[in-house]
């Protein structure tokens, strides 16, 4: 995913929202099929990647949910159906069952979350069936350079927290992640299938990940400060 331009923000929503499309579906397995499959975007908010799904909602289900009302009230006035949307709380449970889906997106999504990751996290686990697929994305190197403005020290970023009191109507706070933080802490949930660092400067990574059948707690999900090899950032 690329960085907003904001001398163009209409322009920069629908590219972003198409861009992301192509993301999701050059990331999902060559055997994938949204034929009859249950799929939510977590932190949709009024649909700028939901929208391009379209032709998939005519064979699947597809779910919105954003913690911001007026986007909801818009997402389901507008695009629902073939949509489905709901608002959620800022903590989870989720209004939904046990293994509702087959993927989850969450995209600029753990970017933003600060303590209450691991709550989110193990949200999306229970909700995803057992094989299911999320894909999310952070922000690592490529990114990390640009908004610190110096180099990129791996030691010593694990989960870095820039503006930590920005209100979200200010882009809310900005969460950095190394990728051998995400393996160590989000590998007890999920298992890794594919991980894209960014590429270009400023650039979020993504990752394709798999729920493990594993019965966990917020405690086996947060840092084990004395077990780490790397110092923690945060």
């Amino acid at each position: 995913m690329g960085v907003p331009d904001q001398s163009d923000p209409l322009g920069s929503y629908e590219r972003l929202g198409r861009d992301s499309r192509e993301l999701v579906l050059d990331l999902l397995p060559d055997d994938w099929s949204f034929t009859g499959k249950r799929v939510l975007d977590f932190g949709s908010g009024a649909g700028k990647v939901l929208r391009h799904f379209a032709a998939e909602a005519e064979v699947a289900e597809l779910h919105g949910c954003d913690i911001d009302g007026p986007s909801i009230d818009w997402l389901q006035r507008e695009l629902c159906p073939p949509f489905r949307a709901f608002r959620n709380g800022e903590r989870p449970p989720l209004p939904v069952p046990d293994a509702q889906y087959d993927l989850v997106l969450a995209l600029s999504v753990f970017t933003h979350l600060t303590d209450l990751w691991s709550d989110w996290l193990l949200e999306l686990h229970r909700v995803l069936r057992d094989g299911g697929l999320l894909i999310a994305t952070f922000l690592g190197r490529a990114a990390s350079e640009v908004y610190m403005g110096r180099p990129y020290d791996e030691d010593r970023v694990g989960m870095k927290v820039l503006n930590r009191r920005q209100g979200w109507d200010e882009g809310g706070p900005t969460v950095f992640h190394s990728e051998w933080w995400l393996r160590e802490h989000w590998g007890r949930a999920f298992d890794f299938v594919e991980l894209r660092p960014g590429a270009s400067p400023g650039e979020h990574g993504v990752m394709l990940l798999r729920k493990r059948a594993v019965e966990l707690a917020k405690r086996d999900l947060e840092p084990r400060r004395s077990g780490l090899r790397r110092r923690l950032g945060l």
